[in-house]
């Protein structure tokens, strides 16, 4: 717990454009490495933290890959070389990528972050993997290359048809679904939620990183908990399977920074 509490000063060396809402920010830090699909709480001095899932690490270079949302994400996004963000952590629980068989990865739009990091780490480990993405369109997709050059499989979807297959994400999985005994996820709740059933209904092994608001990072607030389980995202999670998720509110409903709980099509209509 006491690590968790450190911050540590760390300096951009690097700012990637990934597409027009996405960038990279490559620093140099003393943070330990994360598991993929563990976050930091990345706080910029004078404004607030927020929590990334890291996209990279390696001997001390931790890349996080971040959209811009917000405030905050604005401010990080006008960052430069030689700037300097101040990060805790890692916090919470990771992928888990001793299963045995097949792993298909899953991810909507920024959600690609956590997995690209896991996709390195199981071709690192021998594992039979592939790579699925959704986007709205061909300029949004993210890190594709970066997974080519691994040599995996790739199952792309935009919708509006601009590379790959076009429609949802969803709707590809489902169709190559029964070639994998596990699915990791990340991206949008609504996509994640779809995952989720589709995995159930068929027996196979899912891990979702989940998104919701944040504030301690440690578990004591209590603002990121699944009702009515009480399962908190930032300690017991960010990644669930999918059985621990069945039953709460996730996919249903989204509790605001204000404490209000909406209805999850319903979030952008509210400021968060």
């Amino acid at each position: 717990m006491i690590e968790e509490l450190k911050y540590h000063k760390s300096r951009i060396i690097e700012v990637v454009n990934e597409s027009p809402k996405v960038k990279s920010i490559i620093l140099k830090t003393t943070l330990a490495k994360p598991a993929p699909g563990q976050f930091v709480m990345v706080w910029v001095p004078g404004i607030e933290e927020i929590p990334i899932s890291p996209s990279y690490y390696s001997d001390g270079i931790v890349r996080l890959t971040i959209a811009r949302v917000g405030d905050t994400t604005n401010r990080i996004h006008h960052m430069k070389s030689g700037d300097v963000l101040m990060l805790r952590g890692p916090h919470g629980r990771g992928f888990n990528l001793n299963l045995k068989g097949r792993y298909l990865l899953v991810a909507g739009g920024y959600g690609a972050a956590p997995l690209i990091y896991a996709l390195r780490e199981l071709v690192s480990k021998g594992r039979r993997v592939a790579y699925a993405i959704g986007a709205r369109t061909r300029e949004e997709l993210l890190f594709i290359e970066e997974a080519r050059n691994m040599n995996v499989k790739l199952h792309i979807a935009t919708e509006d048809g601009s590379e790959g297959y076009r429609g949802f994400v969803t709707e590809l999985v489902e169709e190559v679904i029964e070639e994998y005994d596990n699915v990791l996820a990340c991206g949008p709740e609504l996509m994640l939620f779809k995952i989720m059933n589709i995995c159930l209904s068929r027996g196979i092994k899912c891990q979702l990183s989940i998104e919701r608001f944040i504030k301690c990072g440690l578990g004591i607030c209590g603002s990121c908990a699944l009702e009515p389980s009480g399962l908190r995202v930032c300690r017991d999670g960010p990644v669930f399977y999918a059985e621990e998720l069945k039953g709460t509110d996730f996919g249903r409903y989204y509790t605001l920074p204000s404490g209000i709980r909406v209805r999850i099509g319903d979030v952008k209509n509210y400021s968060v």
